[in-house]
């Protein structure tokens, strides 16, 4: 090859990944290749599909129509003709599952998949190569809908790219997993798992079993009363409306734990046989199936032949974690059953237990999914793991034959917070902080997991679950005035971190990039707006602090494209008409300034800044609170509330530290209790000050009864010793 045609070679390359660049598709495809030409979508455009693509042409007309206000004649045909768009099937085509060839001329545009998967995959980057409109649902005028010519080739890296939303611990209704599921199919996630059953709730019907709505699907007495279920034509409906956007819905029903709404329905269900009713509070029960009684495997049988009707998924999840075996312990039958069986231990009865669910499920066709405990105690068949907490059960499951999917609580629990930045919402905090970029980070291929398992490595998954909605009242939304809080809220932790899984999922590893990852989202969240998609609005970024005579000069970037950055240099918090930040400015030191990223009036991020640290009280733990005077009152005691979910993380003895750190006033200490959900649990009860001079301020308290989960809160009596001018932080560690 001579120089010239080396040097047309590069540049088409690198005219190709500036196009990439330019398109901001995500998640990135395998291949684009810019051919220069532009399609104009218009009026006269017809849509035409080959093959038994109807529903899915209509449904490309349908998604074209409201924002452009026409509406698209759909016909068959088997090639395109001049301003058409043609989708067809091709499996002679060398196109893996669920993967696409897009081509875009100047005349027309073609998607063609080897399977309807990966035509509407295919549908899915050609709206992103539209302009961020055609996402809205209203007629959007002076828009020109064209679209840059390239030619596509893609296909996924995992088969499995899943959601999680937890519907048990609060109840979502039908249309919100219906705007979930368009959330998944514009980012080519494909599966949903529904977290039906749990302790706090049963949220599916099932006609021989009334009870199990009736009573276990509700919570409270009077006007406080929460619940709700999916009816059996709601499933039906969720499911189709997920089938034809490319989403396997995927129903768990738990075993043996995490069942106490199906016992206070049933209490038969149980070993005890007790009466109890649906919890207002988080906690994991100790009360499981009876696993020494057949009827509870008869009630299971019932259970699952109307669900497999609903669901024609292949899998059915059945949970399998955080059993407690109390009362199997106690238990008549389970004892009978576990010397029959000639058992050692509790945890091998619930291997039986899993074993005959597997069984269930197989003569119907399906494969069980569990949390990684299931895979790790010897199954009868071949089952997934879904491994959350311990990355290393992926080595073993695979080497055992079992497939895994990784949802692990460091990349992939979104019910956390990506930030501890204060007004951040409230999340999950017996975990450290997501922060969009170590979703990204995550590779399912963990270190350690040999190449040739790769196979059973099927993909990530997303855990949205719900248990904040039962620490308290914030989140819940006032059912009169009709408000949609739940739904912002769960919104509001997908997004953006959903895009990064999902590129995750289906980008070849060596084309994903963070840096570009970032650049090409920034266009993305006009697109979210668009479709009335909520999110979380990402802070400015600090792109330099350099050194100047007078100070720090800062340098900041914008991430949300056509948004502004406003920052303010006088310590207080900046908002919509702060200051708009166009160039670097100097400031003395890095705490001065705040900048927040403002995408109108409504929608801003949480502020950038740099506080002083607390770096002399290191030794002393982590910071769990700090007061002001507002605080704190002079003369009279009063509480002072502290949420220590998460710096509380396993049993043991804890030390409380409280210092001052300027003012005029000492705080004065009386008491200091501790709660879990809600009830009193330690307490330390002793006088103590700290101010200029401290004395006996540090509490001492012990956790016996710690739970995954739980949400923790410290309350201590202070008041100031003259008045309220006091600033300090409390300081918590394990000894």
């Amino acid at each position: 090859m001579n120089r010239t045609k080396i040097l047309i070679s590069i540049l088409l390359v690198i005219g190709s990944f500036t196009n990439i660049l330019a398109q901001d598709i995500i998640p990135l495809p395998k291949s684009y290749t810019s051919n220069g030409d532009v399609f104009q979508l218009t009026p006269d455009a017809k849509i035409l599909y080959s093959g038994e693509l109807e529903a899915m042409a209509e449904y490309l007309e349908e998604t074209l129509s409201p924002a452009t206000g026409w509406d698209f004649d759909v016909a068959q045909a088997k090639s395109a003709s001049s301003n058409s768009i043609l989708i067809s099937l091709d499996k002679s085509k060398n196109i893996d599952k669920e993967g696409y060839q897009l081509s875009v001329t100047k005349q027309s545009v073609e998607i063609i998949g080897a399977d309807a998967a990966g035509v509407f995959n295919g549908i899915q980057t050609l709206l992103q190569m539209l302009p961020s409109e055609i996402y809205s649902n209203q007629r959007q005028k002076n828009v020109e809908w064209i679209i840059d010519g390239a030619v596509i080739e893609d296909a996924p890296l995992y088969p499995w790219r899943g959601v999680m939303l937890d519907v048990s611990r609060y109840f979502y209704g039908k249309d919100y997993v219906l705007h979930l599921i368009d959330m998944m199919g514009m980012y080519k996630m494909n599966v949903l798992h529904l977290h039906l059953i749990d302790d706090s709730g049963w949220r599916l019907e099932i006609k021989k079993y009334p009870k199990l709505t009736s009573v276990g699907a509700w919570r409270g007495e009077g006007h406080e009363r929460t619940g709700g279920y999916y009816t059996q034509e709601d499933i039906k409906e969720i499911v189709a409306y997920a089938a034809l956007r490319n989403v396997e819905v995927i129903p768990e029903i738990e075993i043996p734990a995490h069942t106490l709404a199906a016992v206070a329905a049933y209490p038969w269900l149980s070993c005890t046989e007790e009466e109890h009713v649906v919890p207002l509070q988080h906690f994991i029960s100790r009360d499981l199936y009876c696993v020494g009684k057949e009827s509870t495997f008869e009630f299971l049988e019932d259970v699952f032949k109307e669900t497999f009707e609903l669901f024609p998924s292949k899998y059915l999840h059945v949970g399998g974690d955080e059993a407690r075996y109390d009362r199997w312990r106690e238990c008549e039958h389970c004892q009978a059953r576990k010397k029959e069986l000639g058992l050692e231990s509790e945890k091998e009865l619930q291997v039986y237990f899993t074993n005959r669910i597997q069984r269930m499920a197989a003569k119907h066709g399906k494969t069980i999914v569990g949390w990684d405990e299931i895979i790790e105690r010897g199954l009868d068949d071949k089952a997934v793991g879904m491994v959350w907490h311990a990355p290393e059960k992926a080595i073993s499951g695979t080497k055992d034959g079992h497939d895994v999917v990784m949802a692990l609580t460091g990349h992939c629990y979104f019910d956390v917070a990506e930030s501890k930045i204060p007004g951040e919402v409230k999340a999950a905090t017996w975990l450290k902080p997501i922060s969009l970029e170590k979703v990204y980070a995550l590779n399912p291929m963990i270190e350690g997991l040999d190449e040739k398992y790769r196979p059973q490595v099927l993909g990530a998954h997303v855990t949205l679950w719900s248990d904040q909605f039962i620490h308290g009242t914030i989140l819940q939304e006032i059912a009169p005035i009709n408000e949609n809080r739940s739904e912002k809220y769960m919104d509001y932790l997908t997004f953006p971190r959903l895009s990064a899984l999902a590129e995750v999922c289906w980008t070849p590893k060596d084309l994903q990039s963070w840096n570009d990852f970032e650049n090409r989202m920034s266009t993305h969240y006009r697109r979210l707006d668009e479709a009335d998609f909520g999110y979380r609005v990402p802070q400015p970024k600090l792109v330099s602090k350099n050194k100047v005579n007078d100070g720090l000069e800062i340098v900041l970037e914008n991430v949300v494209a056509g948004a502004e950055i406003r920052y303010s240099i006088d310590g207080v918090a900046p908002n919509v008409y702060s200051q708009v930040y166009s160039k670097p400015f100097v400031v003395e030191k890095l705490s001065q300034f705040q900048a927040i990223t403002v995408v109108n009036r409504n929608q801003y991020s949480l502020p950038l800044h740099f506080p002083e640290k607390y770096d002399k009280f290191k030794k002393y733990g982590e910071m769990v609170a700090e007061w002001a005077p507002n605080k704190i009152q002079g003369k009279e005691f009063a509480d002072f509330e502290m949420n220590a979910t998460g710096k509380i993380n396993k049993n043991g003895t804890y030390e409380l530290a409280f210092w001052f750190t300027n003012g005029q006033h000492r705080l004065e200490i009386e008491l200091v209790e501790v709660f879990k959900n809600g009830n009193k649990i330690a307490e330390d009860d002793h006088p103590a000050f700290t101010g200029g001079n401290s004395k006996n301020n540090i509490y001492t308290f012990e956790i016996n009864d710690y739970e995954t989960g739980a949400a923790f809160t410290i309350k201590a009596k202070v008041r100031g010793d003259v008045g309220n001018d006091s600033y300090g932080a409390v300081f918590i560690k394990k000894q």
